[in-house]
Formats: C-alpha cells, structure tokens, sequence
C-alpha cells in the first residue's frame, strides 16, 4: 500500500462552510509571540507562518488575534485585530499564507482574568465574575454594558481580518479564556441572563458568534474552538455540557466545532488539555461532540499522521490539527503526499515550545532550530563545496552533517561508539521519542549520502590525514560521578557504566529492538529490590520511573529543591506526578552523606539524619565540558567549530534543553561554513 492510499482521508480535500480546503490538516493555532511589542505582525511572524502554509497544511490558522488589544492581551507580543492600524501586517500575512495555496484563518482571543496586568500597561484583567485564576490577579466583574461592548469588538474585529483576506475566523472559546469563563461554572458565578444555567452561560458564546456572523455575511466561514470538558476543575465543563454548547454554537451559526481541553495551568492537568500528553487524549471528546452535531469537528491534541488517519476513516472528526508536530516540521503535509513518510522529524513532545511561553519568550523548537526563525536560517547552496569532518554522532553532530550535506558539503562524520545517537541511544530506552529522533536524523545523513565511521575515536592525527577545510567537534560533555564515600561499595553503579553494560550487551547491534535493550536494562537489579538513585534530573527520574514499573522499590535522592532539574515545566508536571502515582519516594533538598552496608545515609533539607535502606544504589553522572579534542585542532585545520556541550555546558542528564542547545548551535554552524 502507497503513502498516499494510507494517508487517502488526510489528504483527501474538505470544506468548513463553503471553505473548500486541500487536505484535512490544520495548523492549530498556538501563541507564538512573534509579534511586535506593540502588536503589529512581524517578518518573523510572516516566515513561520508561511513555512507551514508552505509545508502543505490544508488551513492555517494563527493564533490569539486581541480583539481588545492591549487591554484583552493574554502575552506580551499578540497580535491586534482590533484596530485598523494592523491591517497592512495582516494583509501581508493573509497573502503570505495564500501563496501556497492553504487557506487562511485567524482566532478571535480575549484573555478575560488570564489577561495579567503585566502583559500591557491598560491590561486590565476581567470576567464574568471576580474570580482568580489559580495564582491570578484578582478579575473585575464585567458589566451587562462592557459584555455587549465586547460582543461588537469581535464581530469588528471579524470585519477587519477578512478584508485582510483572511478566510474565516475561529471564535476562541476554550483553554480558560474569556468566552470559556463564561462557559464554566468554576469561573462563572453571575445571577444574571449570563450566569446560572448552562443556557445562560452560553449566552455570550451564541451573542459573539451571531454578531460576527451579521457582520461578515451568512457565507464567510466562522467556526468556535470549544473545550470538550474541563479537567479536575471543580464546577469546570463537563462532557455532557460541551456537547450542548456545540449544539447552541451550530445553531447560532459556527460552521465547524474545533475540540480541545483544558486543566489548570498550575498542574499536571495542563498537559490533559490544552497541551496533551497522552497521545490522542482529546480524539473520545471529539468524538463525542461529532455524534450530536452537522457540522464538521475539528480534532486536536497529540495526533499523529497515522492517528488522524484512522480517526477520519472511524468518523470520530473530519479535520485534524496540529500545532506541535507542524512547528517540528512545517513540511510534513507535503511529506506525507509524496510519501516521504520517512523523512518526517517527528516531534519528541518535550514541550520546550510550550515552556518558551511560560517564560514568556518566543517559541522554539528543541529538534528544528529554524522554528521561527526561517527567514533567518534559509539552506541555501554553499558558495564553495568543502571538506567537512564532524566529530561526535549524537543530536548536535548529526545535525551538523545533515545541514552541511544539504548544503553540498562532503561530510564524514566519526563517532567512537559503536552506533549513532550518543547519549539519546541510552535515552531511547527510557523514551520512544528519542528512537524517532535518532532514526530520522540517521536517515537523513545516509540519503543525503554522509559518510559515517563508527567505532572511531577521533584524534587529530586521524583528522590531519583527512585533511579536511572544516573540522566541527561534537563530542559531548564527560560523565563526572558525585563523590560520596563508600562508593567503591559493589552495590553502587554509576549512569555512565550501566549504560557501558548494555553498549557491551549489544555487541554492536544499534538495531537491537527498544525491548531488548531494556531487558538488558532490568538485569542490574532484581524484582523486589530496593533502589535509590542519587540524582533528580531528566535521566534520574526516568529511570526511576522504569524501575518502579517493573517491580523495584525506588527511592530518589536529589540535593536541589526543583526536581526534575532540567525538563521543561510541563514535562516535569508529569513526570513527578507519574513517580509519585508509582509509589517513588521522593527526597528533594537532601545531601548524601555515605554509602553503608544497609544503603545511602543521607541528611534531609531538614537536617535530619537518616537511612535509606537499598539492595542497589545508582549514581546520575553529570557533565562537564569535553574541550580537549577542541583545542587540539586549533590550528591543524583552517576552520574549527563546536557544537553542544563539549565546551559550553548546558544544564542537563539529557535530553530537553541539551537537544535544543547542541542542534541550535550545530544548525548554526553549518550554515555558515
């Protein structure tokens, strides 16, 4: 069976009202701040968007147009539709999208109490009752005036997107927002026709959709993004009311009802919806809201190519969106049609995009450097084909090769060990993503025609002999063990030498299944034991979580107070809350104090003493630079280079933030030689 045959519903055309649309794939819309300060759109907003216009999505939709600008802003750097003053940027970014034949839409956003005073000076936060978010300002009580002032902002700014050419617009009505608060019982609390019954709460929804469809006219496609329930929010939306809120949207006009979700965005509830985890965690929401309306259902929420495949052919949705898998490759669509299925860079899901937001910068991606960055970070043909030695077959130094073979370089690239991947080899094991993210980027440098050695070990004799114009060394940090007495002891293993066992186990079979290696993995202890693991970070709590699930008691020592130390904020959510549903015991803010016949002495962040008993005791190596093969090659060949940590360390026991520094800088580098 072809690609296109498998992927036939995806890629087949649809319509949302008279929208006919390529394919069924949709950019969802997700804040991106990449708009001015001042709200205007950007040359940065212009290429990211028109890369994923480019990359084939049938719709693209951007995401948080402020129609109350700056006052309703819920980040600093949204875009505003509520004035004319925008329109010259919005046009361009209408036309931009335009030019690869994907339709364009825009949402129609008002941050309600999520719009925090210190996202504008006017940015005052309101809604429907003054209720906080967790952690929040206190909101005012919008007045029965200030809503129908509202309601006729949005219907403007509807009017104003489609003379920017725009082709249609998504009412935003879910993620804790404004027109969500409304919808809610948790937020919601008035005693007027906009409080109380679900009708009534419904009220401000069927008022904005109304307005905006008097406005734009009967044709002009106008769709609503709903949540399908409220997750672990007392009061919040449930199942049963979202379905009869898309029922009063359909009928007050929405042509299609986008679904997503939404928990607390204090907690692990977050990454139920809007920012799932669980891979097509929001599809039964979706589902559920196609049985009891006409129009056409939007499905999001962690959906791959092959997920949104059957959920079309099952009927559970007629359109899929996507925002974090398109963000990691804008070409997927396109890949899918040619049926280069092969050569889609799948998104590890490790939420670095996401956490830019919560520190309130631009997104990025961990795995494709140019997101949001592609004016900037065009692969162009070098102006003169060189020589090119990479040196380290982890993420940075493949990367290195692939961008320098597309280039036109000749790239050989050398690892010492015996396969690709450096440390995300290990981390495969623990982590299906990162199979998928060493086995495109190994395919990618054997069709681009890379030369790889395994097995090598580098030294500048071996790269004099090549002779190469350029030298990029991406070697990796050097495992640095914590130094804690008695741990000579038999019972303790070091990270870095569990991982050599199963490196010897292998035998040098780098094809050797995800299964394989981790029996190999659970041959260190025994069911039942007792394990603790001295180190908080990704890799730590990783492998705690795999011992716990495979019958060992697991302890987790860590002398900082944050843990994980170097995850993302929503992949940290998760994985702490997964431990503790394990049953791991956590010990943040400890010192280790001595490895003793019974286990781990240690003192707790409240100076109290005590004994850890444990049958095995791992140690989490850290890192430290690796700069000596660098310096080394100075002045051996015209052009050295180094990517990742093998100089500059980057925070981490793997892979997050690692990945996005060591690729950044190897996409960098490449680029320019």
């Amino acid at each position: 069976m072809d690609s296109n045959h498998k992927f036939q519903r995806l890629l087949e055309p649809g319509r949302i009202g008279r929208m006919k649309l390529k394919n069924r794939i949709v950019l969802a819309a997700v804040g991106t701040d990449f708009g001015s300060d001042d709200g205007y759109v950007t040359e940065r907003s212009l290429g990211y968007y028109e890369a994923r216009a480019r990359g084939g999505a049938g719709l693209v939709t951007v995401a948080y147009g402020s129609i109350d600008h700056p006052r309703g802003k819920g980040m600093f750097r949204q875009l505003g539709i509520n004035d004319d003053k925008f329109l010259p940027g919005l046009t361009k970014l209408a036309q931009v999208i335009h030019r690869h034949g994907a339709k364009a839409a825009i949402q129609l956003h008002h941050g309600g109490r999520k719009a925090y005073s210190f996202f504008a000076e006017n940015n005052e936060p309101v809604a429907p009752s003054p209720i906080p978010m967790t952690a929040g300002e206190m909101p005012r009580e919008l007045t029965l005036e200030e809503i129908a002032r509202l309601v006729e902002l949005y219907a403007q700014a509807a009017e104003r997107v489609k003379k920017a050419g725009f082709d249609g617009v998504e009412v935003h009505g879910a993620h804790g927002y404004l027109i969500a608060q409304f919808l809610s019982g948790e937020a919601n609390k008035r005693q007027d026709a906009y409080g109380g019954s679900l009708e009534n709460r419904a009220r401000f929804l069927v008022e904005i959709i109304k307005a905006v469809k008097d406005k734009v006219g009967p044709t002009y496609p106008v769709w609503c993004r709903l949540n399908g329930m409220e997750f672990e929010i007392p009061e919040g939306i449930t199942r049963q009311e979202a379905k009869e809120t898309a029922r009063m949207a359909e009928a007050a006009g929405a042509d299609a009802i986008h679904v997503s979700g939404y928990g607390d965005s204090t907690t692990v509830h977050f990454t139920d919806g809007p920012i799932v985890h669980k891979a097509g965690n929001l599809l039964p929401l979706a589902s559920g809201i196609k049985k009891v309306v006409n129009v056409p259902v939007i499905a999001v929420g962690r959906i791959s190519p092959e997920m949104g495949e059957r959920a079309l052919r099952e009927g559970k949705a007629d359109f899929i969106a996507m925002a974090r898998q398109l963000i990691a490759d804008p070409d997927m669509p396109n890949k899918l049609a040619s049926g280069n299925v092969q050569d889609i860079r799948r998104c590890i899901f490790c939420d670095v995009c996401v956490n830019q937001l919560f520190s309130a910068q631009p997104v990025c991606c961990a795995i494709n450097a140019a997101a949001g960055r592609e004016n900037e970070l065009k692969i162009e043909p070098a102006k003169r084909v060189k020589k090119v030695v990479v040196v380290g077959g982890g993420p940075g130094g493949m990367e290195a090769a692939r961008v320098a073979a597309l280039r036109g370089h000749r790239v050989v690239l050398y690892e010492k060990e015996r396969w690709l991947g450096g440390e995300l080899f290990y981390a495969a094991i623990l982590q299906d993503e990162m199979e998928d993210l060493i086995r495109y980027l190994k395919g990618q440098m054997r069709k681009l025609g890379v030369k790889v050695k395994v097995g090598t070990e580098v030294t500048p004799t071996v790269v004099e002999k090549v002779n190469p114009d350029v030298c990029i060394v991406a070697v990796g940090a050097v495992p640095v063990t914590p130094q804690i007495p008695g741990a000579g002891s038999r019972k303790v293993i070091t990270t870095s030498q569990l991982w050599r066992k199963i490196g010897d186990c292998l035998e040098g079979n780098s094809r050797a299944s995800r299964k394989k290696k981790r029996s190999f993995l659970t041959e260190f202890t025994k069911p039942g034991a007792r394990v603790a693991i001295v180190g908080g970070n990704l890799i730590g709590c990783l492998l705690a979580s795999f011992l716990a699930e495979n019958g060992r008691e697991v302890s987790i020592v860590e002398s900082g107070q944050m843990m994980p130390r170097d995850m993302t904020t929503t992949h940290g959510w998760i994985v702490m809350h997964s431990l503790e549903q394990m049953g791991v015991a956590i010990l943040a803010g400890a010192e280790c104090e001595e490895v003793t016949r019974k286990g781990l002495t240690i003192t707790t962040q409240e100076g109290q003493r005590r004994i850890i008993e444990a049958d095995t005791i791992v140690l989490v190596d850290d890192n430290t630079p690796n700069g000596q093969l660098l310096e080394a090659m100075k002045g051996k060949v015209t052009e050295v280079y180094a990517a990742g940590d093998c100089v500059e360390r980057v925070e981490t026991g793997l892979p997050k933030e690692f990945i996005k520094e060591a690729i950044a800088q190897a996409h960098d580098i490449a680029l320019k030689i």
